[in-house]
């Protein structure tokens, strides 16, 4: 697949790859955070979204093999949870993906300034992938401020992440 002007947005769009990774890899610690506190629910419902992120990852992957561009797999640290209660997580978590957003956003803006119409059209996925993913997380920390912090939150908490991965 040739596409005009698409070559300026390679590394660009490598960047946005790794970030995806990254974003499975920080699921993939939160899960394990959830586990070290007997909240099933919550782990299952974030393995769920670390494949998710993996999948938008694949859709990074696939468009620069398509356009034949060399991919650079990044170095990474290991992710690290600084949360002491499951609200803590997953503001982190909301954070993570704000800051995806803004990545998404600056390609987007990129590939338009560019006349990069493919690569605009193939981000505008994510523009919207990346609101939703905002959205839930918000509903997630109001869920969780509604619950209050009394003695059985946590396990109300972990009900019903679990039941809005099974959504």
């Amino acid at each position: 697949m040739t596409v005009t002007n698409a070559g300026a947005m390679a590394p660009q769009l490598n960047e946005l790859l790794n970030g995806e990774m990254e974003a499975a890899r920080f699921y993939f610690q939160a899960a394990a955070w959830c586990n070290q506190r007997n909240m099933a629910g919550c782990q299952s419902f974030l393995l769920g979204h670390a494949n998710e992120e993996l999948d938008h990852m694949r859709r990074f992957l696939a468009y620069l093999f398509d356009l034949d561009f060399a991919v650079k797999i990044a170095e990474m640290e290991a992710p690290e949870i600084k949360a002491e209660t499951p609200r803590e997580m997953f503001a982190a978590i909301l954070e993570t993906e704000k800051q995806v957003t803004r990545n998404i956003y600056a390609a987007t803006t990129r590939a338009e300034e560019e006349g990069d119409h493919a690569t605009f059209e193939f981000l505008q996925w994510f523009v919207r992938e990346q609101r939703e993913e905002e959205t839930l997380f918000s509903d997630i920390l109001d869920k969780i401020d509604l619950i209050g912090d009394g003695p059985h939150a946590k396990y109300f908490i972990d009900r019903e992440i679990a039941a809005m991965g099974q959504k």
